[in-house]
Protein backbone atom coordinates (compact mmCIF):
# COMPACT_ATOMS: atom_id res chain seq x y z
CA UNK A 1 0.00 0.00 0.00
CA UNK A 2 2.87 2.35 0.86
CA UNK A 3 4.54 1.64 -2.47
CA UNK A 4 1.29 2.35 -4.35
CA UNK A 5 0.95 5.65 -2.49
CA UNK A 6 4.53 6.58 -3.39
CA UNK A 7 3.91 5.68 -7.04
CA UNK A 8 0.76 7.86 -7.17
CA UNK A 9 2.63 10.81 -5.64
CA UNK A 10 5.50 10.36 -8.06
CA UNK A 11 3.21 10.20 -11.11
CA UNK A 12 1.30 13.26 -9.87
CA UNK A 13 4.51 15.26 -9.58
CA UNK A 14 5.69 14.19 -13.04
CA UNK A 15 2.30 15.08 -14.55
CA UNK A 16 2.27 18.47 -12.85
CA UNK A 17 5.72 19.28 -14.21
CA UNK A 18 4.79 18.11 -17.71
CA UNK A 19 1.55 20.09 -17.81
CA UNK A 20 2.47 23.25 -15.97
CA UNK A 21 6.24 23.45 -16.04
CA UNK A 22 8.27 25.48 -18.49
CA UNK A 23 8.26 23.69 -21.84
CA UNK A 24 5.64 21.16 -20.69
CA UNK A 25 2.70 20.06 -22.75
CA UNK A 26 0.45 22.43 -20.81
CA UNK A 27 2.18 25.34 -22.56
CA UNK A 28 1.21 23.87 -25.94
CA UNK A 29 -2.55 23.62 -25.30
CA UNK A 30 -4.93 26.50 -26.03
CA UNK A 31 -8.70 26.92 -25.69
CA UNK A 32 -11.10 29.37 -27.34
CA UNK A 33 -14.84 30.03 -27.26
CA UNK A 34 -17.02 32.29 -29.40
CA UNK A 35 -19.52 32.21 -32.21
CA UNK A 36 -21.49 34.29 -34.65
CA UNK A 37 -24.98 35.66 -35.29
CA UNK A 38 -26.28 35.28 -38.84
CA UNK A 39 -22.88 35.20 -40.57
CA UNK A 40 -23.06 31.42 -41.11
CA UNK A 41 -24.65 30.06 -44.30
CA UNK A 42 -24.73 26.82 -46.26
CA UNK A 43 -26.06 26.12 -49.76
CA UNK A 44 -27.18 22.53 -50.41
CA UNK A 45 -28.22 20.94 -53.70
CA UNK A 46 -29.02 17.39 -54.74
CA UNK A 47 -31.84 15.06 -55.74
CA UNK A 48 -34.13 12.71 -53.84
CA UNK A 49 -33.54 9.49 -55.74
CA UNK A 50 -36.22 6.79 -55.86
CA UNK A 51 -33.73 3.93 -56.30
CA UNK A 52 -36.27 1.28 -55.37
CA UNK A 53 -38.79 2.44 -57.99
CA UNK A 54 -41.54 2.52 -55.35
CA UNK A 55 -44.93 3.67 -56.63
CA UNK A 56 -43.40 5.03 -59.84
CA UNK A 57 -42.43 8.13 -57.87
CA UNK A 58 -40.31 10.62 -59.78
CA UNK A 59 -36.95 11.88 -58.53
CA UNK A 60 -37.12 15.27 -56.81
CA UNK A 61 -34.57 18.07 -57.02
CA UNK A 62 -33.35 19.71 -53.80
CA UNK A 63 -32.14 23.28 -53.39
CA UNK A 64 -31.82 24.48 -49.82
CA UNK A 65 -30.12 27.56 -48.35
CA UNK A 66 -29.58 27.20 -44.61
CA UNK A 67 -28.86 30.28 -42.49
CA UNK A 68 -27.56 29.56 -38.99
CA UNK A 69 -28.98 32.45 -36.97
CA UNK A 70 -26.90 31.68 -33.87
CA UNK A 71 -23.75 29.57 -33.70
CA UNK A 72 -21.66 28.71 -30.65
CA UNK A 73 -18.18 27.42 -31.39
CA UNK A 74 -15.27 26.09 -29.36
CA UNK A 75 -11.63 25.49 -30.24
CA UNK A 76 -9.20 23.13 -28.54
CA UNK A 77 -5.70 23.23 -29.99
CA UNK A 78 -2.35 21.58 -29.28
CA UNK A 79 0.94 22.73 -30.82
CA UNK A 80 2.57 19.73 -32.43
CA UNK A 81 5.71 21.59 -33.50
CA UNK A 82 6.92 25.02 -32.39
CA UNK A 83 9.25 26.32 -35.10
CA UNK A 84 10.13 29.50 -33.19
CA UNK A 85 8.64 31.79 -30.55
CA UNK A 86 6.35 33.22 -33.24
CA UNK A 87 5.42 30.22 -35.39
CA UNK A 88 3.91 26.79 -34.76
CA UNK A 89 2.12 23.88 -36.39
CA UNK A 90 -0.88 22.57 -34.49
CA UNK A 91 -3.89 20.25 -34.50
CA UNK A 92 -7.22 21.90 -33.66
CA UNK A 93 -10.69 20.57 -32.87
CA UNK A 94 -13.41 23.14 -33.66
CA UNK A 95 -16.90 21.88 -32.66
CA UNK A 96 -19.84 24.18 -33.41
CA UNK A 97 -23.57 23.95 -32.68
CA UNK A 98 -26.15 26.10 -34.46
CA UNK A 99 -29.82 26.94 -34.65
CA UNK A 100 -31.19 28.50 -37.81
CA UNK A 101 -33.66 28.35 -40.62
CA UNK A 102 -33.82 26.66 -44.01
CA UNK A 103 -34.71 28.92 -46.93
CA UNK A 104 -36.60 27.13 -49.71
CA UNK A 105 -40.18 26.90 -51.00
CA UNK A 106 -41.26 25.39 -47.68
CA UNK A 107 -38.80 26.70 -45.08
CA UNK A 108 -38.64 25.86 -41.40
CA UNK A 109 -36.37 25.83 -38.34
CA UNK A 110 -33.13 23.85 -38.37
CA UNK A 111 -30.26 22.77 -36.17
CA UNK A 112 -26.72 21.79 -37.09
CA UNK A 113 -23.74 20.13 -35.42
CA UNK A 114 -20.25 20.40 -36.93
CA UNK A 115 -17.12 18.61 -35.72
CA UNK A 116 -14.05 19.84 -37.67
CA UNK A 117 -10.42 18.85 -37.22
CA UNK A 118 -7.78 21.07 -38.84
CA UNK A 119 -4.01 21.20 -39.12
CA UNK A 120 -3.03 24.83 -38.52
CA UNK A 121 -0.09 27.10 -39.19
CA UNK A 122 0.07 29.80 -36.48
CA UNK A 123 2.10 32.99 -36.74
CA UNK A 124 2.44 35.89 -34.30
CA UNK A 125 0.00 36.40 -31.43
CA UNK A 126 -0.98 33.15 -29.64
CA UNK A 127 1.29 31.04 -31.85
CA UNK A 128 3.20 29.98 -28.70
CA UNK A 129 3.24 31.08 -25.08
CA UNK A 130 6.62 32.74 -25.70
CA UNK A 131 5.60 35.10 -28.50
CA UNK A 132 5.46 38.83 -27.82
CA UNK A 133 3.64 39.76 -31.02
CA UNK A 134 0.48 41.82 -30.63
CA UNK A 135 -1.06 40.58 -33.88
CA UNK A 136 -0.97 37.31 -35.77
CA UNK A 137 -2.82 34.92 -38.02
CA UNK A 138 -3.74 31.27 -38.40
CA UNK A 139 -4.39 29.19 -41.52
CA UNK A 140 -5.77 25.67 -41.30
CA UNK A 141 -7.05 22.86 -43.52
CA UNK A 142 -8.82 19.65 -42.57
CA UNK A 143 -12.17 17.89 -42.58
CA UNK A 144 -15.43 18.17 -40.66
CA UNK A 145 -18.35 15.91 -39.81
CA UNK A 146 -21.80 17.51 -40.19
CA UNK A 147 -25.14 16.38 -38.79
CA UNK A 148 -28.08 18.24 -40.35
CA UNK A 149 -30.42 18.68 -38.66
CA UNK A 150 -28.86 17.72 -35.34
CA UNK A 151 -32.31 17.48 -33.70
CA UNK A 152 -35.70 16.37 -35.00
CA UNK A 153 -36.82 14.21 -37.89
CA UNK A 154 -35.60 16.45 -40.67
CA UNK A 155 -35.83 19.70 -42.58
CA UNK A 156 -38.57 20.04 -45.19
CA UNK A 157 -37.03 20.61 -48.62
CA UNK A 158 -39.52 19.15 -51.14
CA UNK A 159 -43.07 18.03 -51.76
CA UNK A 160 -44.49 15.21 -53.86
CA UNK A 161 -47.88 14.79 -55.52
CA UNK A 162 -47.98 11.12 -54.56
CA UNK A 163 -49.55 9.78 -51.38
CA UNK A 164 -46.47 9.73 -49.19
CA UNK A 165 -46.74 11.62 -45.93
CA UNK A 166 -44.30 12.50 -43.23
CA UNK A 167 -45.05 11.04 -39.84
CA UNK A 168 -47.73 13.09 -38.05
CA UNK A 169 -48.50 15.23 -41.12
CA UNK A 170 -51.31 15.18 -43.67
CA UNK A 171 -49.43 16.73 -46.58
CA UNK A 172 -46.84 15.19 -48.84
CA UNK A 173 -43.80 17.05 -47.57
CA UNK A 174 -40.43 15.34 -47.90
CA UNK A 175 -37.76 15.95 -45.25
CA UNK A 176 -34.02 15.53 -45.42
CA UNK A 177 -31.86 14.41 -42.51
CA UNK A 178 -28.28 13.45 -43.16
CA UNK A 179 -24.68 13.44 -42.08
CA UNK A 180 -21.53 13.67 -44.12
CA UNK A 181 -17.83 14.54 -44.05
CA UNK A 182 -16.39 17.38 -46.10
CA UNK A 183 -13.13 19.35 -46.53
CA UNK A 184 -12.79 22.61 -44.60
CA UNK A 185 -10.37 25.54 -44.51
CA UNK A 186 -10.03 28.35 -41.95
CA UNK A 187 -8.22 31.68 -41.79
CA UNK A 188 -8.09 33.84 -38.68
CA UNK A 189 -6.62 37.21 -37.68
CA UNK A 190 -5.55 37.47 -34.03
CA UNK A 191 -5.04 40.58 -31.94
CA UNK A 192 -4.94 41.76 -28.35
CA UNK A 193 -7.84 43.71 -26.87
CA UNK A 194 -8.52 45.13 -23.44
CA UNK A 195 -7.17 43.34 -20.37
CA UNK A 196 -4.41 41.85 -22.53
CA UNK A 197 -6.75 39.14 -23.81
CA UNK A 198 -6.16 37.67 -27.25
CA UNK A 199 -9.03 37.55 -29.73
CA UNK A 200 -9.60 36.19 -33.21
CA UNK A 201 -11.77 37.00 -36.20
CA UNK A 202 -12.08 33.70 -38.04
CA UNK A 203 -13.31 32.92 -41.56
CA UNK A 204 -14.22 29.32 -42.38
CA UNK A 205 -15.12 27.83 -45.76
CA UNK A 206 -16.26 24.28 -46.56
CA UNK A 207 -17.21 22.36 -49.67
CA UNK A 208 -18.56 18.85 -50.20
CA UNK A 209 -17.88 17.32 -53.63
CA UNK A 210 -20.87 15.77 -55.40
CA UNK A 211 -21.88 12.36 -54.02
CA UNK A 212 -24.64 10.28 -52.44
CA UNK A 213 -25.87 10.87 -48.87
CA UNK A 214 -28.26 8.67 -46.93
CA UNK A 215 -31.56 10.37 -46.08
CA UNK A 216 -32.33 9.31 -42.50
CA UNK A 217 -35.67 11.11 -42.22
CA UNK A 218 -38.47 8.82 -41.03
CA UNK A 219 -41.48 8.40 -43.30
CA UNK A 220 -44.67 6.49 -42.49
CA UNK A 221 -44.00 4.02 -45.28
CA UNK A 222 -42.15 0.90 -44.19
CA UNK A 223 -39.75 1.33 -47.11
CA UNK A 224 -38.60 4.91 -47.60
CA UNK A 225 -38.52 5.50 -51.39
CA UNK A 226 -36.40 8.62 -50.89
CA UNK A 227 -33.74 7.10 -48.66
CA UNK A 228 -30.96 8.38 -50.93
CA UNK A 229 -29.96 11.94 -51.78
CA UNK A 230 -27.90 11.70 -54.96
CA UNK A 231 -25.53 14.29 -56.45
CA UNK A 232 -25.52 16.03 -53.08
CA UNK A 233 -23.26 19.06 -52.79
CA UNK A 234 -22.76 21.55 -50.00
CA UNK A 235 -20.88 24.83 -49.76
CA UNK A 236 -20.66 26.93 -46.60
CA UNK A 237 -19.13 30.14 -45.25
CA UNK A 238 -18.88 31.34 -41.64
CA UNK A 239 -17.42 34.50 -40.10
CA UNK A 240 -17.02 34.26 -36.33
CA UNK A 241 -15.49 35.96 -33.29
CA UNK A 242 -13.45 33.74 -30.94
CA UNK A 243 -11.95 34.64 -27.55
CA UNK A 244 -8.90 32.88 -26.08
CA UNK A 245 -9.52 31.46 -22.61
CA UNK A 246 -5.98 30.68 -21.52
CA UNK A 247 -3.76 33.15 -23.33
Amino acid sequence: MKRIFQLVVCLSLVSSVALAGHGGIGERIFFQVGGTVGADVMQMTGKFLNKKGAGNLKDLDIENLNINLATVSFVGRINLLELSNNTSLSLAFRPAASIGRSINDFGGPSTMLRLPFTFDFNSGAAATVSTRSKTGFVFGVGAEFISYPALGDGVTVQKTDAGITQQGQNENFINMKGSWIQPVATFGIRFFGKNYSCREINFKACFKPEGDVENKSVIDNAANPYSTISNFQNMGLMLSYIQFLNY
